[in-house]
C-alpha cells in the first residue's frame, strides 16, 4: 500500500473498545499470537499495552513476542516504537515489526487473531501506478471477474476488501479469527463487492495455490457514535472466522439511542448479494414483491455524469447562445419537493438523439455557437480524469459525457431520487418542447420507456409499498446507495433472461 492511501487512524479509545468487546486481551494472556496487518501508528498494540498496565499485567518479552505489526509506512512504525518507549519504558521488539505492503509482499508469520482497521479507499480512487500494480491481486482474489470490470462498476471495490481476503487467506492460523473496523459497503454494496461476498480467499501458505473459506460471524454497525471523526462513510466492527463456510443468518447489531439492537443479516437472493437486515423473519415478505417485467434495453440507469465539468454542461437557465436542440431539462429536487415539472436547470448534450452517440467535430462545426463554446472550454474538458472518459478523449471526443446512450433520449423516463434518501417516489417525465428530461448523475436513476402506457405501468408497479421497505432492509436509507440502479435491478425481471 502506498503512503497515506485510504488512511483512517483508529482512536486509541476505540481500539480499546474493540479489544474489550471481543475479549482479545484475555486471548493474548492465554497465549494467542496477535497481528495488526495494517497497523498505521499501532493503535491496537498500544491499546493492548494500556490495558495490561491498567490490569497490572507485566509486559514480559514473551508476551510482547506475541504482538506483531505490519505497516508499509516506516515513519508510522518509528512513531509506534517511540510511543511505547515514552509511555511504558519498554523497547518494543524489532522482530515483531514488519515494514511491508501486506497485499503485495509475502509475510511468513501465522497468527491466532488478526485485528485492525484496513485502509478505506475505492480501487478507482487509487493512484494510477499503484492501481496497475494492485490489479492482478484484485483479480486473483476474485474481487473482480476480469480486467475490464475494474474499469467499470467494480472500480468501486474497496481496498479493505482486498486486505481482508489477503490476510484471512495467508496470515491466519487454522480456525483463527479476525476483528476489524470496516466500511459497511463490503456487505451492502451492489456489484462492486459481490466478489468479496463469495467468502473465499486465496491460500498460498504451503506454496500451493488453494482456496480457503472464511465467514462473517457478527457485525456491530455504528449509526450515531462517531468512532472516526470527519469520515462520511458508514462503518462497522465485524468478526470473521477462518476455515468456516459462510452460513446465514448473521448476528447483526445496530446502534440505536446508545443501545445495540439485535437484528439478523441475510443476502437478498444469491449468497453473494447485498445483505438485508431484519429484526424478525416475518419482515422478509418475500411473496409480496411485485413482478415487474421489462425489455432488456430498459435496465435502470444513472443520470448523466459530467465527470467534474458541471460548470461547462449544466446551466441554471436555458442559455440563448447555444443551439436549443442540444439543451435538455435536468431533473432537480424541486420536481419531488414541489410536485412540479418546472425546469430549474438545463444540461448541454452534444449528442445524436437517434443513436445516443456524441456528435463528430465536423457535425459540431455546423453550429457556430456550439463550436465556439466548446473550443473555449476545450482545455478543461480534456483535463478530466477517469479511464472510460480518457479513452473517449484519446479518440478525439473530448466533449463526451458518461451515462449517455440511446436510453437517455427515450421519450419517457420512470425516474426517482437514488442518492441519500429514505423515500422512494418514482415519477414519469417525458419532455419539454420535445427535449427529453435527463437525470443528474448519481442523484437520480431511471428506467427508459418508449410509450407512455409502459411508463405508467412501470411507475404503478414501483409504487408497491414493499419496495421502500426492502430498500431500508438493504441498509441504504439516507446513504449514497439508497436506490441506485444495481439495487433496483435486483427486484426487476427482464424478458429473455
Amino acid at each position: 500500500m502506498k503512503k497515506h492511501i485510504g488512511q483512517v487512524f483508529t482512536p486509541l479509545k476505540w481500539a480499546e473498545w474493540l479489544i474489550n468487546k471481543w475479549n482479545i486481551f484475555d486471548a493474548w494472556l492465554d497465549g494467542a499470537r496477535i497481528c495488526d496487518p495494517t497497523a498505521g501508528q499501532g493503535a491496537f498494540p498500544l491499546a493492548m499495552l494500556r490495558i495490561a498496565r491498567q490490569k497490572g499485567v507485566p509486559m514480559t518479552p514473551e508476551r510482547l513476542s506475541r504482538l506483531t505489526l505490519i505497516e508499509i509506512v516506516p515513519a508510522h512504525l518509528e512513531q509506534f516504537r517511540e510511543n511505547v518507549k515514552r509511555e511504558f519504558g519498554v523497547d518494543f521488539p524489532a522482530s515483531q515489526i514488519f515494514c511491508q505492503d501486506v497485499i503485495t509482499q509475502a509475510h511468513e508469520g501465522e497468527y491466532d487473531i488478526l485485528v485492525g482497521n484496513p485502509p478505506w479507499a475505492n480501487f478507482g480512487d487509487l493512484p494510477t501506478a499503484y492501481k496497475a500494480y494492485l490489479k492482478p491481486f484484485f483479480l486473483t482474489e476474485g474481487l473482480v471477474p476480469d480486467r475490464q470490470k475494474t474499469l467499470l462498476g467494480s472500480s468501486r471495490t474497496d481496498i479493505a476488501a482486498l486486505v481482508l481476503k489477503v490476510t484471512l487467506g495467508r496470515l491466519i492460523k487454522k480456525d483463527g479469527v479476525g476483528y476489524f473496523y470496516l466500511p459497511t459497503s463490503l456487505f451492502f454494496g451492489d456489484g462492486a463487492h459481490s466478489g468479496f461476498r463469495n467468502y473465499r480467499a486465496k491460500d498460498s501458505r504451503n506454496g500451493v495455490d488453494a482456496c480457503r473459506d472464511f465467514a462473517v460471524d457478527t457485525v456491530y454497525e455504528f449509526t450515531s457514535t462517531k468512532v472516526f471523526e470527519g469520515v462520511g462513510t458508514s462503518y462497522c466492527c465485524a468478526k470473521f472466522r477462518a476455515d468456516k463456510p459462510q452460513d446465514f443468518p448473521i448476528s447483526y447489531f445496530r446502534e440505536l439511542d446508545g443501545e445495540w439492537i439485535a437484528h439478523k443479516a441475510l443476502p437478498l437472493k444469491a449468497p453473494t448479494d447485498p445483505w438485508r437486515i431484519v429484526q424478525d423473519f416475518d419482515d422478509l415478505n418475500t411473496n409480496t414483491m411485485p413482478d415487474i417485467r421489462l425489455a432488456p434495453e430498459q435496465k435502470p440507469r444513472q443520470g448523466v455524469n459530467t465527470c467534474g465539468a458541471n460548470s461547462v454542461f449544466i446551466f441554471n437557465y436555458k442559455p440563448s447562445h447555444l443551439p436549443e436542440q442540444f439543451l435538455y431539462p435536468l431533473a432537480t429536487k424541486e420536481i419531488w419537493q414541489q410536485q412540479t415539472s418546472q425546469t430549474h436547470k438545463w444540461i448541454l448534450l452534444p449528442y445524436h438523439q437517434q443513436t445516443g452517440k456524441p456528435l463528430t467535430w465536423n457535425q459540431i462545426a455546423e453550429w457556430d455557437e456550439l463550436k465556439e463554446y466548446l473550443q473555449n472550454v476545450q482545455a478543461e474538458l480534456q483535463s478530466r480524469k477517469g479511464r472510460l472518459l480518457r479513452s473517449a478523449i484519446n479518440r478525439g471526443n473530448w466533449w463526451t459525457l458518461l451515462g449517455v446512450g440511446s436510453y437517455a433520449f427515450a421519450p419517457f423516463k420512470v425516474i426517482w431520487q437514488a442518492y441519500g434518501k429514505s423515500d422512494f417516489t418514482p415519477i414519469v417525465l417525458s419532455n419539454v418542447n420535445g427535449q427529453m428530461w435527463q437525470g443528474n448523475q448519481a442523484m437520480h436513476a431511471f428506467i427508459p420507456c418508449w410509450t407512455e402506457t409502459d411508463a405508467q405501468r412501470i411507475k404503478t408497479a414501483l409504487e408497491n409499498p414493499e419496495i421502500p421497505i426492502l430498500l431500508k432492509q438493504l441498509n441504504g436509507a439516507g446513504k449514497c446507495n439508497w436506490a441506485q440502479p444495481g439495487k433496483i435491478k435486483k427486484i426487476l425481471a427482464f424478458n429473455g433472461s
